[in-house]
């Protein structure tokens, strides 16, 4: 009984805490251009540079495996425009049928067939070089580097290097006519770019580059209620954001030259003063792509609002404190 008493106060102490820290406040941190918030979507990267942490988990089968992916990143800003960030994958696979029984001695837990390891590290760079707020738009290039032969083989990491140039690009629509004041609340963020890989191996995935994309649409409801008319939704729906993305690649070289993945993945973003919440379904768009429906979800931190002093801090340019809308 003490056990179980002490069980309920632990979790509404964290129930407790979690309530106050998503209370409703004045200030929105991160993705701010003009009006506009961007809130951070699962798939497609946004055309911010901030200070933030972010982990997001995707489940989906396909004909071999039960794949898990547990992605962790955080990124810093060096001055107002530039950041850097590093990201890592933690990857749970469960084979499926005949071909799942390559059970790897010394390299599996839990279940005997189940293989856990690292994907390969990945180190970011990004500098945004346009923020319009009349336009609600704004613009980042990114290069990722992942070196290769450092994640773990039992989850089939890459042998070579991969080098990831992009760029990434909002816009909001708050500055269309008055007689559209229904669209205004919606925003797209896009992010082009290639993997290139520098192959050490005869493996096809070592040998191929790519060509990935991303868009997403989102409708936001702060945006409505707060600078075109208050429908009266009342907190938590008054920050919601839904939100559909589609991604893919095409493969521009190695043995499946011109093949094309894409899903769409329609979901929901909810976002606090500190932290973000989001869920989507990952739904396949042709047979290249697989033929089940998986499961992304995303818990993301403000860094820069929940300590200023200490994640705002920069090399060259002092403290520059949380990115808020103006009040």
């Amino acid at each position: 009984m003490h056990q179980a008493t002490s069980w309920r106060s632990a979790c509404s102490l964290v129930l407790g805490i979690a309530i106050v820290i998503a209370l409703p406040a004045a200030g929105w941190a991160h993705g701010i251009v003009g009006k506009r918030f961007f809130p951070t979507t699962i798939v497609v990267e946004d055309s911010f540079v901030s200070d933030e942490a972010g982990i997001a988990v995707g489940h989906i089968r396909d004909p071999h495996a039960l794949e898990t992916e547990i992605e962790m990143e955080i990124t810093k800003r060096l001055t107002p425009n530039l950041a850097i960030g590093l990201g890592g994958t933690r990857m749970i696979l469960r084979p499926r049928g005949e071909e799942g029984h390559h059970e790897e001695e010394g390299h599996h837990e839990g279940s005997p067939d189940t293989l856990h390891g690292w994907a390969n590290p990945e180190f970011m760079l990004r500098y945004q070089f346009i923020r319009d707020p009349l336009r609600e738009l704004a613009a980042t290039v990114a290069l990722n580097v992942s070196p290769g032969g450092v994640g773990g083989k039992t989850v089939g990491r890459l042998s070579g290097t991969t080098v990831s140039p992009a760029i990434q690009i909002g816009k909001g629509f708050g500055d269309l006519p008055d007689w559209a004041d229904w669209l205004k609340p919606i925003a797209v963020t896009t992010s082009l770019g290639f993997d290139l890989r520098t192959n050490r191996n005869d493996r096809e995935e070592d040998a191929q580059h790519a060509f990935a994309w991303g868009v997403s649409v989102m409708y936001s409801i702060p945006y409505l209620q707060s600078f075109v008319k208050d429908v009266g939704l009342s907190w938590p729906f008054n920050r919601m954001f839904p939100v559909v993305e589609f991604n893919g690649e095409t493969m521009i070289s190695g043995p499946e030259k011109g093949s094309h993945t894409a899903f769409a993945n329609p979901g929901l973003v909810w976002a606090g003063r500190y932290f973000e919440l989001a869920v989507s379904a990952q739904v396949p768009l042709n047979d290249t792509s697989g033929d089940r429906v998986g499961v992304l979800g995303m818990v993301h931190f403000f860094l820069d609002d929940i300590a200023p002093d200490i994640f705002t801090w920069t090399p060259f340019h002092g403290v520059l404190g949380p990115q808020t809308l103006p009040r």
